[in-house]
């Protein structure tokens, strides 16, 4: 799968991340979307997921542990690739509260990622200052709905994490 950053997209995937980063779309998304890529991660594991195939943008599953279950979790979310590592923003679509995962993050800072089929144990890094503005100019790079999150999330810090590589 090729990857578009925001200027390369074609005008199909512009349309299509513009009407993720409206308030009707996120709406939508939300309740929709990451269950349509879970479904796609069970019954064909490895292969390109439907948001990152349909936008065009880097999408990975991560696996947590529940902070109060113990249990693992598995969502896909969009990532910003980095030099060493990935970025992920705890947005929720712009929502109020952060996801879950957040929270797993912060209890249980060992997990993993699949990326394009190949998973990647990590130990996510909660990063503020610089860290946290070269995580967000990461993810604008393919997705510049991450701005109308942070409006529409009402000052709430969105969370920006690093997920590094864990070496064997």
């Amino acid at each position: 799968m090729q990857l578009r950053p925001v200027d390369d997209a074609n005008p199909v995937q512009r349309a299509l991340r513009s009407v993720v980063a409206s308030r009707p779309g996120a709406w939508v998304s939300k309740r929709v979307l990451h269950r349509l890529d879970l479904l796609a991660h069970r019954l064909a594991p490895g292969r390109t997921l439907p948001s990152q195939w349909l936008a065009a943008v880097p999408v990975g599953m991560l696996t947590t542990t529940g902070a109060r279950s113990g249990q693992p979790r598995t969502v896909p979310l969009m990532l910003a690739p980095l030099d060493d590592g990935w970025g992920v923003i705890a947005s929720r679509y712009g929502s109020a509260t952060p996801p879950a995962w957040y929270f797993n993050l912060r209890a249980h800072p060992q997990a993993s990622l699949e990326v394009d089929g190949v998973v990647h144990r990590v130990r996510a890094e909660q990063v503020q200052g610089p860290d946290k503005e070269r995580v967000r100019e990461a993810a604008l790079e393919y997705y510049r709905g991450y701005t109308a999150y942070e409006e529409r999330a009402g000052g709430r810090d969105l969370g920006f994490f690093v997920l590094h590589p864990e070496r064997d």
